[in-house]
């Protein structure tokens, strides 16, 4: 059964959304991979089904405040959640939708204290697009100034040198490191509590969905199409050198590559052969 349209994310009648007496529900599944990889599609996808529950506010950071203690951090749940419906026992499972945690150092440290039985989703995207679409996020945010050649270049001191050695907006190569950052998330999580899946698998009618789907232990669901944050989009005008800009990060990345499919399950072998085409 879908959700169908629901102008308010909230329920009308609300004699059953958490207030702040109530005990607080565990979060049961996190979409917590990676940026730029159509998380939003695939959050908007798994919301239309009415046993899922997505908070209307994507990438809360919940996951994000280390250190925390674990009543500070069911008291900053509660607040994020304080319209959600009241209990996954008997309503919706909770999820939450931030693809930051499969970067931040400690985000599956504190998800596991949270809930150690949390369901995770990871979405993948060839690192190297990843990397160009996030820098182009910043350069149309205005949030970014320097040309993509410096910064997968000496612009990656900005992040070695900022504190613990990651950064929010300037980790366009870091993140693409994938296999480390897998290894940590399986060395926390058990594998059958890790759903991988490629971005180019988020479609209405991609098999894949209702794996997760059952992969979360909901019935099956016709999902309705939507065309916005399906393949995130980078600039219109392409920089200067980009394609030996992509040359250089696919030597990068090529290492790391080799390990995706043993860890994960999936064919990257097309990601292997070389960069996307642009």
């Amino acid at each position: 059964m879908s959700k169908s349209a629901h102008p308010s994310r909230y329920p009308a009648d609300t004699s059953n959304v958490v207030d702040m007496g109530d005990s607080v529900s565990k979060i049961q599944f996190a979409i917590a991979g990676v940026q730029k990889a159509g998380t939003t599609a695939l959050a908007q996808y798994l919301d239309q089904h009415a046993k899922l529950y997505l908070p209307p506010t994507k990438e809360l950071h919940i996951f994000r405040n280390y250190p925390i203690t674990e009543d500070k951090l069911t008291a900053l749940i509660a607040l994020k959640y304080k319209m959600a419906p009241r209990s996954y026992s008997n309503g919706p499972l909770w999820g939450e939708a931030t693809p930051l945690y499969m970067y931040w150092p400690h985000a599956f440290e504190l998800m596991a204290l949270h809930n150690s039985n949390m369901k995770i989703i990871i979405s993948l995207r060839h690192p190297v697009a990843r990397a160009y679409s996030g820098w182009s996020m910043e350069i149309r945010r205005g949030r970014e100034f320097e040309s993509f050649s410096y910064c997968i270049r000496d612009g990656r001191e900005r992040v070695s040198s900022a504190p613990n050695g990651v950064h929010l907006r300037y980790s366009y190569v870091e993140r693409g490191f994938y296999a480390a950052q897998i290894r940590r998330l399986l060395s926390i999580f058990p594998r059958e509590n890790v759903f991988f899946l490629r971005a180019d698998q988020i479609r209405h009618d991609d098999l894949c969905l209702q794996n997760i789907l059952e992969f979360l232990d909901v019935v099956p669901l016709d999902f309705i199409p939507i065309t916005k944050n399906v393949f995130p989009s980078s600039l219109l005008k392409r920089p200067e050198n980009l394609v030996e800009d992509f040359v250089y990060l696919q030597d990068i990345y090529k290492e790391d590559l080799r390990a995706l499919s043993g860890l994960t399950g999936l064919d990257f072998s097309d990601w292997i052969i070389g960069p996307p085409v642009l």
